[in-house]
């Protein structure tokens, strides 16, 4: 935590390297302030300009986010600078009824933290104002209106990012019923224009088509959590004093003293004995959260959670956390841009009862310092009070059947890196890459693929892939200090050439499935320190469609990025374009069913195991030049054939062979990572299998 000495210190550093002019007060001791004296704020919808289309501007405007502190200068979204709020009214979608939306920027000249931002990060370079671009978070959006970050523009559109396309923005909203969420996402400057208070939730609705009986109407609602930091005169404060010399004013990851939720400190929400149905989002910077309820006054242990959805939908039945009868029952962990859905239901409590949502994740992530339970280890309180009508709300046993993902047609291995400076981090990359760098993900629409993301850092980081809504597999530790050397020897000069590494050699231990909270659709996931984490992607439609309602391979392609906002811009976020499927060559002379991608090819391959992950067994399919004797074996990690296939004669064509899923002694396989090997024709080929649990 800085003094407020050294707060004053650097921020008149700052006006007289950088010329700034703004005066700053003393930090203010969050424990000053009373909690639990205001209300929750619940958002409302945003209003309309005419069917279907929205004008929703930013503006500078004045809120008191605590009844002891005066008012605060934030920056809030909204059709007017009376109607601007932070967090924003929310987008209320219905699936299948596009929307537009007229983004405009009314900001003033100066940013409200002209003195944290640091020229020697990456940034949008203008004059006539700061520049915003909205990106609606896990949308199915055409790029053209994704809000990438060289989409900016400044008011009036004076000035224009290199990516900008249009004024008014399109979402077909067909994608599966969720919450998602908008905030600005303009080059170098989204950690401190979401921080100023450029947010809001966007949810999509399926009316007839979601599950029956879920809490609703006044027992719905939508919670933000933030953490931000305060002077002594009540305006919002962001460092401005870096680790490093190369970047004096940048920090590696922004952790406030005080806790924001719906644009208020330290709120409380009456609640009746019923049950409620809570939207979260985490919305910090970079802050992880671990929440369960506990009474205020003896500090045991409150109602569960019974998670129903996740970034991109429904879960397939509802998960129960923070059981109050198991001590070792899983909390709700949130990364930073991650939202879960989730029911709790307070009937077991009498009016009168007060319970605390409290907050036990470490600062950063997982090892970090443990959460001050005086300030960010309290988030809110609720109040029970009478019941005003009966609760016919239900919590159903089961919600919305998932599909799950497999037989990727790649798998991409993908590194988290951290640079190290004499002092602190100099920067963070995806890859080892520079943003700037050229483009090294180019996936064919249609195609499903599997990322092996393997965290170098000693952090955890929550990577968002926009466009798509994709599926945690598994994660598995890996030799971290052997994996290391590798990829220094064959990286040599990191930032703007990645040479992979196959992690394979160095993984230990079994792969540990996903959470059952985390085996729905997301678009963010927590990548954990000294693991790898495999993901699979369909770049499809998440409804299984046969092709987006619009052009996904248009400019200017889409971003992947860890959405702990200090990295992202210091230089943790990727560009990567979606290509379409190549035309078949030589088609006047293929059969149909070589059209089809079932007939003989004229070459010897081994196709891609069905499926793949598997649980439970798979087909191996092949083709063959000319006849001959085809040898096709399974082996381990260590080099070690585990089950023979098969060992013999095969005729020219395409061939399909099952496998029940047992080694050569008959046993079950165990989970892991296995490779099959075609020897045939002369030709010699593997493909990689994944045995899940």
């Amino acid at each position: 935590m800085n003094s407020p000495r050294k707060i004053l210190w650097a921020a008149l550093c700052f006006c007289i390297v950088f010329g700034a002019v703004q005066a700053i007060a003393e930090e203010l001791d969050p424990k000053t302030l009373t909690k639990y004296i205001d209300p929750l704020p619940v958002p409302g919808a945003m209003p309309m300009a005419g069917p279907n289309y929205y004008e929703i501007g930013a503006w500078q405007i004045q809120q008191q986010l605590h009844s002891q502190l005066p008012m605060t200068t934030v920056w809030g979204y909204g059709p007017t600078a009376a109607t601007a709020s932070y967090p924003a009214a929310t987008i209320e979608a219905v699936r299948g009824v596009p929307i537009d939306i007229l983004w405009t920027n009314h900001l003033p000249t100066t940013h409200l933290f002209e003195y944290a931002i640091d020229p020697t990060i990456m940034k949008a370079y203008t004059t006539t104002g700061v520049p915003i671009t909205a990106h609606v978070h896990g949308n199915e959006v055409e790029p053209q209106s994704d809000g990438g970050p060289h989409t900016w523009f400044t008011p009036g559109f004076a000035e224009k990012g290199s990516d900008w396309k249009h004024m008014v923005y399109h979402y077909v909203n067909t994608q599966l019923p969720t919450t998602l969420w908008y905030h600005d996402h303009a080059f170098g400057f989204t950690r401190h224009n979401v921080y100023a208070g450029l947010a809001g939730y966007y949810i999509i609705r399926d009316p007839g088509n979601e599950p029956a009986g879920l809490p609703s109407g006044p027992y719905e609602i939508p919670i933000v959590i933030q953490d931000k930091m305060f002077t002594e005169d009540g305006q919002l404060w962001y460092p401005n004093e870096g680790e490093t010399p190369e970047h004096p004013i940048w920090v590696p990851e922004f952790f406030g003293d005080a806790i924001i939720v719906n644009g208020k400190v330290w709120p409380y929400l009456n609640v009746e004995p019923r049950k409620y149905r809570f939207r979260l989002l985490n919305g910090a910077n970079a802050r992880f959260f671990s929440l369960a309820l506990a009474d205020r006054i003896s500090g045991a242990p409150g109602p569960a959670f019974y998670q129903i959805g996740s970034d991109g939908g429904y879960l397939a039945e509802p998960v129960m956390l923070n059981d109050p009868n198991d001590p070792h029952s899983p909390r709700l962990v949130m990364a930073p841009a991650e939202r879960c859905d989730v029911i709790i239901d307070f009937s077991a409590y009498a009016p009168g009862s007060e319970l605390i949502l409290r907050n036990t994740g470490k600062a950063p992530f997982p090892n970090g310092e443990a959460a001050d339970p005086q300030t960010v280890g309290q988030i809110m309180l609720f109040k029970v009070v009478p019941l005003t009508a009966p609760d016919e709300s239900v919590i159903p046993s089961t919600l919305v059947p998932v599909e799950r993902l497999s037989n990727p047609v790649r798998t991409r291995t993908m590194t988290l890196n951290e640079v190290a400076g004499i002092s602190g981090p100099l920067e963070a990359m995806l890859n080892g890459l520079h943003f700037d760098a050229s483009e090294t993900e180019q996936p064919t629409l249609g195609t499903t693929e599997m990322w092996e993301v393997v965290n170098m850092t000693g952090d955890a980081h929550p990577i968002h892939i926009h466009l798509v809504q994709f599926q945690l597999l598994n994660r598995q530790r890996y030799n971290v200090r052997r994996y290391e050397m590798a990829f220094d020897a064959a990286n040599p000069e990191m930032g703007e050439t990645y040479n992979p590494v196959d992690v394979t050699p160095y993984l230990k231990g079994k792969p540990v499935p996903a959470d059952p909270n985390e085996r729905g659709w997301k678009d963010t996931f927590r990548m954990n320190p000294g693991e790898v984490t495999r993901i699979l992607m369909r770049f499809a439609p998440q409804d299984e469609s046969p092709a987006f309602a619009f052009d996904a391979t248009a400019e200017p392609g889409y971003v992947w990025h860890c959405h702990i906002l200090e990295h992202e811009e210091n230089d943790m976020m990727r560009p990567y374009h979606l290509v379409a499927p190549a035309p078949l060559a030589g088609s006047q002379s293929q059969s149909a069913a070589d059209r089809a991608g079932t007939g003989t090819t004229g070459v010897t391959l081994l196709r891609a195991p069905q499926p793949n992950p598997t649980a439970a067994g798979a087909t191996f399919r092949f083709s063959l030049r000319a006849p001959g004797t085809v040898e096709l074996d399974l082996y381990n990690v260590a080099g070690q054939r585990v089950r023979r296939i098969a060992n013999s004669g095969f005729g020219a064509g395409e061939h399909a062979v099952p496998w029940n899923g047992t080694d050569d002694a008959g046993r079950t396989l165990e989970a892991g990572v296995y490779f099959v090997n075609l020897r045939a024709d002369g030709v010699s080929a593997s493909r990689k299998l994944l045995v899940t649990p």
